[in-house]
């Protein structure tokens, strides 16, 4: 069984990434439209409402989703490794979710901050709040490095730059070593 989880912050770029390993006998699994799935069952009608929710509903949803995608296989699990709440960062992959899922490999997608603030700007389909896209990234790289060691996941790292998808592709399909 082969789990790989994808992170990284809103607007980097993981869905342009990952919808290259579709080529290399992949499933992809949103993790917050499974999370989304769950929350509507009480009433969430908006998926960017999600991370307004109180924490402890969060963390419920995050573990139930967990559990979901842990029964899967040959997968490659688009998520956040921290949530930007109104209470702070908050994982995307707590002990809970990760030990749920039990990833071979943890990969995070990175870019400079003033690229993905650019990207941002040109997607009007999301509501996206404002953060410090470089302190994100960083939390980011200290959640996924836990999770790995939670869970002896390896952690790999795509550079996806401005103008430079092929090599970012490129560099995933060697983390799938495919």
């Amino acid at each position: 069984m082969s789990i790989v989880i994808v992170t990284g912050v809103p607007g980097v770029g993981k869905s342009t990434v990952m919808n290259a390993a579709k080529d290399f006998g992949y499933n992809i699994v949103n993790f917050g439209t499974t999370m989304f799935e769950e929350a509507q069952k009480e009433g969430v009608s908006n998926r960017d409402d999600l991370r307004k929710l109180p924490v402890d509903v969060q963390k419920r949803l995050q573990k139930q989703a967990g559990e979901k995608i842990g029964q899967m296989d040959n997968v490659i699990v688009d998520t956040h490794a921290s949530i930007l709440t109104p209470s702070g960062y908050l994982p995307g992959l707590p002990e809970w979710t990760v030990k749920a899922i039990m990833p071979n490999t943890i990969v995070l997608v990175e870019a400079l901050p003033e690229e993905i603030e650019n990207r941002r700007s040109k997607d009007t389909s999301r509501a996206r709040d404002k953060d410090d896209i470089g302190l994100h990234q960083r939390i980011n790289r200290e959640y996924a490095i836990a999770a790995a060691f939670m869970t002896g996941a390896t952690v790999g790292f795509v550079p996806n730059n401005d103008n430079k998808i092929e090599i970012a592709v490129e560099k995933f399909k060697k983390i799938l070593n495919k």
